[in-house]
């Protein structure tokens, strides 16, 4: 699992990944219960994750972050 945060326009943004290794049998089983363990847990910052909020990291870099509010101003 890993959490990183990034910075940018300003902004700081988080990735969240998970990977797993092994018998493919085992892997799915593994990868949520490990997501399990990590989402009951609170996050630093009092960050929330939902979906609406959530992209890969490849259509992150895409689209580019969106400026905030106040940098739109």
């Amino acid at each position: 699992m890993e959490l990183t945060e990034v910075h940018a326009r300003g902004q700081a943004w988080w990735t969240l990944g998970f990977e797993a290794t092994g018998p493919a049998s085992l892997r799915r089983r593994e990868l949520e219960t490990t997501a399990a363990l990590v989402l009951a847990q609170a996050l630093p910052g009092g960050l929330e994750l939902g979906t609406d909020d959530s992209q890969s990291y490849a259509q992150w870099l895409a689209d580019g972050p969106m400026p905030s509010d106040s940098a739109a101003n």
